[in-house]
């Protein structure tokens, strides 16, 4: 069957927008979603490899492609710099102009983590890395500062940095309350598609998986924040800030979901009620507190009775919810609240 110019032109555009999510079986993906030829698909990616918008980076039996990437690289002197806005408007021209949602959120998200630099990292320098394929646009921030984890484990005493992690998580920490909220850093985690920090040998990530190319291959001190927006995204800063935040008509309100899986990054199981304790400080800050609980197997009966019975009775205008329990987990808060 011959297609005319613009259907093919469609399904070459179909091909495109998903080699990010199939890069190892987007021949496969393609005849069973776009109701194509092997023979056709293989001819169009043939076709759009010539034409420099895709790239084959493996061949033979089990081929894997990608789209092809432009990137500008930027490095600022943080004692130079006069503001996170100097930076970002060095950097817009390269970035180019995107839909208004977009903006926002890259607006958002690039100017709090290069605040957070420039006022708390102690860093005299930092790198930002831009990419752009078709389909995203990715921002890494690095810094040779003291460390995200480490700064916070000082600043609130704490045994290590693994339990930073969780504080992290949270939100509202900051270490200068009468300047900022503490808020940037949750909040940009959540507009973002994929959001990472690195520091050291900790990561932190939303999302469950961290892609190997993301990681920095050499990291000895400092902090890398790396974050990406799909040009596709639903995402709107005024429908984040509404879920987690409320809106102005509504009672002030401020909402948090902790996930878990970060606590047993310190090599232990839920078990203990200091564990609890620690999880629950600063959750006064909150009206709302979602735990996460995937990925986690287990939990003991202290831990539970610390969060859902004891710390209730205390704090009853913080509301506790959790999701994604297995059953163990279930039934454990169901016998400590009885």
């Amino acid at each position: 069957m011959r297609y005319s110019e613009e259907m093919v032109a469609a399904y070459k555009h179909r091909i495109l927008i998903n080699a990010d999510e199939h890069p190892h079986d987007l021949v496969q993906y393609c005849i069973e979603n776009l109701s194509l030829s092997k023979n056709t698909v293989i001819k169009y990616i043939d076709e759009l490899i010539k034409a420099e918008k895709l790239r084959r980076l493996a061949v033979g039996r089990f081929p894997s492609y990608s789209l092809p990437v432009t990137e500008q690289s930027y490095t600022f002197s943080c004692s130079e710099l006069k503001s996170e806005e100097s930076a970002w408007r060095e950097i817009l021209p390269f970035v180019q102009k995107q839909r208004p949602e977009i903006s926002q959120i890259l607006d958002y998200c690039f100017l709090e983590l290069c605040n957070n630099v420039l006022e708390h990292s102690g860093a005299s320098q930092f790198t930002v890395k831009v990419e752009k394929t078709l389909t995203k646009i990715r921002i890494t921030i690095a810094d040779n500062g003291i460390g995200i984890f480490n700064k916070i484990k000082n600043d609130l005493q704490l045994e290590n940095d693994a339990q930073a992690l969780i504080e992290l998580a949270k939100g509202k920490f900051t270490s200068t309350p009468q300047n900022h909220s503490g808020e940037g850093i949750f909040f940009s985690s959540k507009l973002c598609d994929e959001f990472y920090l690195f520091s050291e040998k900790l990561a932190y990530s939303p999302q469950e998986t961290i892609p190997p190319d993301i990681v920095p291959k050499a990291q000895v001190r400092g902090t890398t924040a790396v974050f990406t927006v799909y040009f596709s995204t639903q995402k709107t800063a005024e429908s984040v800030f509404a879920e987690y935040a409320g809106s102005a008509a509504a009672e002030p309100q401020f909402k948090t979901v902790i996930q878990l899986r970060f606590m047993e990054q310190e090599g232990m199981t839920l078990t203990s009620r200091s564990q609890a304790r620690r999880l629950l400080n600063r959750l006064e800050k909150f009206s709302c507190a979602v735990f996460d609980f995937k990925d986690v197997s287990f939990i003991g009966q202290a831990f539970a009775d610390e969060i859902f019975r004891v710390y209730p009775t205390k704090n009853a205008h913080t509301a506790l919810s959790y999701i994604n329990a297995n059953m163990q987990i279930e039934n454990m808060i169901a016998h400590v609240r009885q």
